[in-house]
């Protein structure tokens, strides 16, 4: 439960796209309306009932599955690129976010490879050659990526990162396995996901840049013994010294969050170990509502974009004044044990003096 973080982290632009919306802006208000892009979709489980779950508009389903996270991807670095400052972005880590390359349908490899060979041709860049990596962790990719991100800044050795993330559950792999798990959402199986999918991006920078809103002053990690599908008794060991570690970094109690974030699917696992952390950490009665926001209720499961995801919910939030407070505390769950959790800051609240 070691702090991650050795100063705050600005972030200065985004890119999303999504089933709800194909840029942050237009997503991020049709969650904010309540709007759901969850539908049937052209798969089958295997007793033969149309699976629910959430695509991207206008990309074949029958795209190969590197082709079509390539694709979202690319969509979403290019709104990032066209919203960020000037730089010289062959100075720029590219820190990629994937999904456990032990996830069937997964193919961490092959799709980190199709999306670098495809950005010098479709948006004209190149990231840094020696400092840019991949994160296949799966939920909390971003999350790491974020301290791999507070590390090179820490020792100079870039002047910004982009975290980005992709994933999509929509493959016929990836879906055969989920069932077989009984982890798929069904009229048999109430206790489920609903896959999804999406592409999401930030540009992070060490120093406030203008019309930043958003910082991140705390990151934390932790490890659950008991994950999802080991069988063990839930006590939300790991949940909870992540959230420790990043609160304790950014100075606060969990009774000085006004907005929690969270990547729960819909599976009862994780709307049992969200109170689990919370009984063992709010030590102070708050009379203030402490609402959740996810993504899951709107895109279904997006794998490992949902962290970034969250930011860019929370960054949209602090921009137009919707956010029920100035600090929030998004929280990531990946499908193995590892936990992570960030605490965010609005800048514009405290006039920015940071």
């Amino acid at each position: 439960m070691t702090p991650m973080l050795g100063s705050e982290l600005f972030i200065s632009a985004v890119g999303l796209t999504c089933p709800v919306g194909l840029c942050a802006a237009s997503a991020c208000a049709a969650k904010r309306a309540g709007l759901s892009a969850l539908q049937e979709l052209g798969f089958y489980d295997n007793a033969g009932e149309a699976i629910i779950g959430a695509a991207v508009p206008d990309l074949e389903l029958t795209l190969a599955p590197v082709v079509r996270q390539t694709e979202l991807m690319l969509q979403a670095l290019g709104e990032l690129l066209q919203a960020a400052p000037p730089l010289d972005w062959q100075q720029v880590p590219l820190l990629l976010c994937l999904a456990e390359p032990e996830r069937p349908g997964g193919n961490s490899r092959a799709l980190a490879q199709s999306i670098i060979q495809a950005l010098p041709a479709r948006l004209g860049v190149a990231f840094h050659p020696g400092h840019s990596r991949i994160f296949p962790s799966g939920q909390v990719a971003g999350f790491n990526a974020l301290q791999e991100a507070a590390r090179l800044m820490g020792q100079r050795l870039a002047p910004a990162c982009v975290v980005a993330g992709v994933d999509s559950l929509l493959n016929a792999q990836t879906l055969q396995w989920l069932d077989q798990d009984r982890r798929l959402k069904t009229t048999r199986n109430r206790d489920g996901l609903l896959p999804g999918e999406g592409a999401a991006a930030v540009l992070v920078h060490a120093q406030r840049q203008a019309d930043t809103c958003l910082s991140i002053s705390g990151l934390g990690l932790g490890q659950e013994d008991a994950p999802l599908l080991s069988g063990k008794p839930l006590r939300a060991n790991g949940l909870t010294a992540a959230a420790r570690a990043a609160l304790a970094q950014a100075g606060l109690g969990l009774h000085q969050i006004d907005l929690r974030l969270s990547d729960v699917t819909g599976e009862q696992y994780g709307f049992k170990e969200l109170p689990l952390m919370q009984a063992r950490l709010l030590r102070t009665v708050r009379k203030q509502d402490q609402p959740l926001w996810h993504w899951a209720e709107a895109i279904g499961d997006s794998g490992a974009m949902a962290s970034i995801a969250q930011l860019i919910l929370a960054d949209q939030a602090f921009r137009k004044g919707y956010a029920p407070g100035s600090n929030a505390l998004c929280l990531a769950s990946a499908v193995g044990g590892a936990r992570a959790a960030a605490v965010l800051r609005d800048i514009h609240a405290d006039g920015g003096n940071r």
